[in-house]
């Protein structure tokens, strides 16, 4: 009996991956891996967090895990749904890991994509990101599972100086840190055209280099080129942190449904490297770069998110033009004056009508920030990715309020008195006796499910 043919499409892969110029991490914790399977193309990038603590050790068994759960699905198996089975055991495995002296833990995050013939299935925990150029524009496709996007997401801190916020680094979601972990999904695959380009990458690359740069290498170089070129630009600027970058160029299109499409294309929102990006009326929105905020995937599944570049004018998907709305008929004959009075008023309304088309249509018109009406209120305190190693955290989600702005810290390293294990947080917390009633309920009962006694 011959094994089942693959569904994984054409395309054109390389991938960089560089320990950085920082000297105290020339321990390379990213880990990465791509290849045919049964449901696709299975492309996937993790960032190791811990040090000492198992950080490269870890990001190298959750890949392990997510390769051996999809080889072992079956082909009829729904490629989204093992997607995000393999993740949640590559966070089982990571979990029963040893803890090192302290209660420190060993965590990866994650970024997959599983490519066959009816889209791109999505799936990723923490801060590394998965690009998409399409139609000569960019999109980021993932929303970093992070404090400072949690803070852009309420207001408290522009999306611009969320780069440099003191807890840039900060994530809220990771493998390994807890014995279950919620693995973003995105509803529905992504669709994809022949040219299209995914970008996946750690955030050394993601912290130094620009959507708009990633757009201008990896959208007029072949992938190998590319992938060189992203990490050599971030090492050029600092290499703070291990750089990944996997290119992927696409050489076959997604059968996409017609529901599908319309509603990519009803949520789009255009990403230039220069000049203008041309909408599908024809005309041309503000020149320059625009970077929009992460846009909701179709589909009530709570916070799933995505941004869509714009499809081409050419796109056999594009949604028809809404139909008028029918106006019924009038029950009975009216006077002629109150005719005339009715002709007036629709002629009044179909010139303001044409008057505000014009107004849109206008070189002064804007594209409309999208804005998430349902973004996630965090629960988890962040996770600190470059500290030695990493607890079980404790820390609150941020206030409402922009809190003053602290002493500078180094990157994923937690405030002096900070702690992850659950019971020591207790003991500390009650023992310094300014913590709320809440916190110290909150703690115990972490403490309690943690097996430990407050």
């Amino acid at each position: 009996m011959t094994a089942p043919a693959s569904r994984a499409p054409a395309v054109e892969l390389a991938v960089k991956t560089d320990p950085g110029r920082d000297p105290d991490k020339q321990v390379n914790e990213d880990s990465n891996t791509h290849l045919e399977t049964k449901l696709g193309l299975l492309a996937v990038v993790c960032d190791g967090m811990g040090g000492h603590a198992g950080g490269k050790e870890a990001s190298e068994l959750a890949i392990k895990a997510i390769v051996e759960i999809l080889e072992a699905a079956p082909p009829n198996a729904n490629p989204g749904l093992a997607l995000k089975r393999a993740i949640e055991e590559a966070n089982a495995r990571i979990w029963a890991m040893p803890t090192q002296e302290a209660g420190f833990r060993p965590g990866s995050t994650v970024v997959a994509v599983l490519a066959h013939e009816g889209g791109a299935e999505i799936a990723h925990v923490g801060d590394s990101r998965l690009y998409l150029i399409h139609a000569g524009a960019i999109s980021q496709v993932t929303r970093d599972h992070s404090m400072v996007q949690e803070m852009v997401d309420r207001n408290i801190i522009r999306a611009e100086d969320a780069a440099k916020h003191p807890d840039a680094n900060k994530i809220l979601r990771a493998l390994g840190i807890a014995k279950e972990v919620e693995v973003e999904l995105r509803p529905t695959p992504l669709g994809y055209v022949n040219g299209d380009v995914f970008i996946l990458s750690s955030d050394g690359l993601s912290d130094l280099v620009e959507p708009a740069e990633i757009l201008d290498i990896a959208g007029s170089h072949p992938p190998k080129q590319a992938a060189a070129q992203l990490v050599d630009l971030a090492n050029a600027r600092g290499g703070h942190d291990n750089i990944t970058a996997m290119v992927i160029k696409m050489k076959a299109s997604a059968t996409v449904n017609e529901s599908a499409a319309a509603v990519r294309v009803a949520k789009t929102v255009p990403l230039t490297a220069v000049g203008v990006a041309p909408t599908l009326d024809g005309n041309a929105g503000p020149t320059g770069t625009a970077l929009a905020p992460p846009i909701p995937a179709p589909s009530g599944s709570g916070p799933s998110t995505q941004i869509q570049a714009p499809i081409p004018q050419s796109s056999p998907h594009l949604p028809s033009a809404p139909a008028a709305p029918s106006i019924p008929p009038s029950r009975a004959r009216t006077p002629s004056l109150v005719a005339g009075i009715l002709l007036a008023l629709a002629a009044v309304g179909i010139v303001g009508a044409i008057v505000f088309t014009l107004t849109l249509g206008g070189e002064h018109h804007k594209p409309v920030t999208i804005v998430d009406a349902e973004a996630v209120v965090a629960t988890d305190p962040p996770l600190d990715e470059d500290a030695a190693a990493v607890e079980t955290p404790v820390v609150p989600a941020p206030p409402l309020e922009p809190p003053p702005s602290p002493t500078p810290l180094p990157k994923w390293r937690l405030p002096d008195g900070g702690h992850r294990d659950p019971c020591a947080g207790y003991k500390h917390l009650r023992d310094r006796g300014d913590a709320s009633a809440e916190t110290l309920d909150r703690l115990a009962k972490a403490c309690r499910a943690a097996g430990g006694t407050p």
